[in-house]
């Protein structure tokens, strides 16, 4: 993770630039998941130990926080909805919600079709880190 973080650090072209915010204690988490319900993959917690949410590559990526009171909190759904509750929305990327799938244990791009129908058709990534090095590769490239 500490990799992929200097690499987001060292992309400063102006309209690229990204904001991580201070990290999350692993109380801070805890609490989260046990007052949402819900559970955050581990390669998430990762994530949140160095950045408790962040505006990345110029706003084209936003990863939520586990910030109770934050607006943009984790399973935030900007959809009003739309997003079947068996996802845990993690951010979004362009216009699709970044999301884990529990089912599989697979993080996807997710829009707005049925899900069942199109899951076949879902970008899947084994963990976040993978997420994290489709969206560097995108922004470098």
């Amino acid at each position: 993770m500490e990799e992929r973080i200097k690499i987001i650090k060292g992309i400063t072209d102006d309209w690229m630039e990204s904001e991580l915010y201070p990290p999350a204690t692993d109380s801070q988490i805890s609490e989260f998941e046990e007052k949402m319900k819900v559970i955050i993959p581990e390669s998430y917690k990762e994530f949140l130990r160095y950045s408790n949410g962040a505006e990345l590559f110029g706003g084209d990526a936003l990863l939520f926080s586990v910030n109770i009171d934050d607006e943009y909190k984790m399973n935030y759904d900007f959809s009003e909805g739309n997003v079947p509750k068996e996802l845990l929305i993690i951010g979004y990327y362009n216009s699709k919600h970044i999301c884990f799938d529990s089912r599989d244990n697979s993080f996807i791009f997710y829009e707005y079709e049925e899900y069942d129908d199109i899951k076949d058709e879902c970008i899947h990534f084994l963990d976040f880190y993978g997420v994290l090095d489709f969206m560097i590769d995108i922004a470098t490239n």
